[in-house]
């Protein structure tokens, strides 16, 4: 189940302002990271493998499945996003090959000076903590219409951080 992605290349270039013709193979890796590091710590396991299994079967929008659709599309998805671009930031310029480490530059534009791409990186933070923080809230507010948050857990499985628990406070991270 390691390999569903809960945010797609259109969500990506819809709600970050990324442009469309970058290489989205790029950003893709950050999805799955910010899914695991950052997103299942606040789902919990059991909610996050739900919703993955309901994509992947391509059951999503089907009836009974709404509360889950609207987790996903209304909350899931604007956070994913910016903690992917939060995360994918740094390295979007370099490309990690068998001959080294290259920094892209354009020859029709000049590359932001560090204080530039620190300035964009603290956006997607500020953004990513400000949709986590209505994510959290909804899942608690809503716990009764997603059983998976009090299900119980086994070893190496994450609890749902709407009672507090794993909750990461992303407004105190810095660069």
């Amino acid at each position: 189940m390691s390999d569903v992605l809960l945010i797609n290349r259109s969500d990506i270039m819809r709600l970050s302002g990324v442009n469309g013709s970058i290489d989205i193979d790029k950003i893709l890796p950050h999805v799955n990271t910010a899914q695991d590091i950052h997103l299942e710590p606040i789902l919990g396991t059991n909610l996050l493998d739900k919703c993955k299994t309901l994509i992947a079967a391509g059951e999503l929008g089907d009836a009974g499945n709404e509360a889950y659709k609207k987790l996903v599309y209304d909350y899931v998805t604007p956070a994913l996003v910016n903690l992917t671009m939060w995360d994918a930031m740094p390295y979007i310029q370099y490309t990690i090959a068998n001959g080294g480490i290259f920094q892209h530059n354009s020859e029709n534009s000049n590359s932001p000076i560090d204080d530039s791409v620190n300035q964009l990186i603290h956006r997607f933070k500020d953004k990513a903590a400000e949709y986590v923080r209505r994510l959290s809230a909804y899942i608690c507010d809503n716990s009764d219409s997603f059983p998976e948050v009090s299900e119980s857990i086994t070893g190496g499985e994450l609890r749902a951080s709407s009672t507090g628990d794993n909750q990461t406070n992303y407004t105190t991270w810095t660069l």
